[in-house]
């Protein structure tokens, strides 16, 4: 099963989505369903405002059960299995895709101050009536013609955190702090945004332009680690999903997450995990 990056799945599927967008901020809603379940990996930061339905993230260490009383932040770079609970019809949603640009202005427009040393990548906010109308309201922009409605829309989103800073500030500073610490460069948009194509360092420097030396230490200065580090960590961060929500084969998910061979594969796994992908599989179904 191949992990969809997420902006590219809903910019490439204008059926299954109302779309509004200036590319680097992408508002859309689900307008029909073609899949209950999808692997998914979001390049961009995401916030997650459901209407109607239910929905399970099968995240790498957790799952999160959200229904139109949440709202979700995503920060981008997780890989998780989406999955609708219930009947396909009856489900909307809104997903709001943004960069880190808008981030660093929103902070720099608010002189918002982050002292600490918590990252949060995914946050799980309640919804109470302030944030509920702002939902409608989004809702609302689908509906209309405007020549100025991503600036409203942008407004509106700014809105909610402003609100949600507000309402849980330790919580939404970390989620802040967490896309400040790890804003990508170049090297870092590229690598993630192809990380299903990469199969060795070869390619990575081959996708960069950079040399071997340079990767290294560009890749050190993005994440602390080295580039082989880095693609094993993504790797395995990959098989957890798939190994916890879904019934392929270890050979399957090892071929599926770029090993040459199932026995390096497990090797690799429980040099990380200290199990075995059978005994982990066993343990977390």
């Amino acid at each position: 099963m191949t992990a969809i990056n997420l902006p590219n799945y809903i910019l490439e599927n204008p059926k299954l989505y109302k779309i509004e967008s200036d590319d680097k901020f992408i508002v859309s809603k689900s307008s029909m369903l073609k899949e209950k379940r999808l692997y998914l990996r979001n390049s961009t930061h995401i916030l997650i405002l459901l209407i109607n339905g239910e929905k399970i993230l099968h995240l790498e260490d957790k799952e999160l059960a959200i229904d139109n009383t949440d709202i979700l932040y995503l920060a981008q770079g997780n890989y998780f299995m989406s999955e609708i609970v219930g009947d396909n019809n009856s489900f909307e949603s809104i997903l709001i895709s943004f960069d880190d640009a808008f981030v660093l202005d929103f902070i720099k427009k608010y002189n918002i101050k982050i002292d600490m040393q918590s990252q949060e990548s995914v946050l799980n906010i309640k919804k109470d009536i302030f944030i509920d109308s702002c939902v409608s309201n989004i809702n609302d922009y689908f509906s209309i013609k405007l020549e100025n409605k991503m600036d409203l829309l942008k407004l509106k989103i700014e809105e909610i955190f402003l609100y949600t800073l507000s309402k849980d500030k330790k919580l939404f500073l970390s989620f802040l702090n967490k896309i400040i610490d790890t804003k990508p460069s170049r090297i870092k948009y590229i690598l993630e945004l192809n990380l299903d194509i990469i199969n060795n360092v070869s390619d990575m420097c081959k996708l960069t332009r950079l040399s071997s030396t340079s990767l290294r230490k560009e890749m050190i200065r993005l994440y602390n680690q080295k580039p082989k580090e880095w693609l094993d960590k993504q790797r395995l961060k990959k098989a957890v999903v798939m190994l916890k929500n879904t019934n392929k084969s270890i050979s399957d998910i090892a071929t599926s997450c770029g090993y040459s061979t199932v026995s390096w594969f497990i090797i690799q796994f429980k040099k990380h995990y200290k199990t075995t992908p059978f005994i982990y599989r066993e343990e977390n179904l």
